[in-house]
């Protein structure tokens, strides 16, 4: 009987800690989204892990982003994510064209690594 509570103590803590990861890897793509449908640019360097800021500037980040707002526009909605090979993938659309937005989180939900990418037909 102890071992039944204690399996059923370890899977409630292991489910409420995977949900509260997954919140956050939602909340940090929705605070992206906004950040960039309002141009904020340097709040989107603010999201990036240390090691992704020394390879990329704020400049760098600005130029591209501005790049792709006046090509395709805002966000206009999100769907839901898939993961592979540690990569979240989020198809997102925007006024006219679908893309798909990949991320990769580090251990602290700060982005390693963001590309926005054409969606694949099979």
């Amino acid at each position: 009987m102890k071992k039944l509570v204690l399996i059923i103590a370890i899977l409630t803590f292991s489910l409420g800690f995977s949900q509260t990861e997954k919140l956050s890897e939602k909340s940090i793509v929705n605070n992206f989204i906004q950040s960039y449908n309002s141009s904020n640019f340097e709040n989107i360097y603010s999201l990036l892990s240390k090691d992704y800021q020394d390879n990329k500037s704020l400049d760098n980040i600005t130029v591209f982003f501005k790049r792709f707002q006046n090509a395709y526009g805002n966000i206009t909605s999100i769907s839901n994510s898939s993961n592979e090979k540690g990569y979240t993938r989020f198809p997102i659309k925007f006024k006219d064209v679908k893309k798909i937005l990949v991320l990769k989180f580090n251990t602290d939900n700060k982005i390693d690594y963001i590309s926005i990418n054409k969606i694949k037909l099979n």
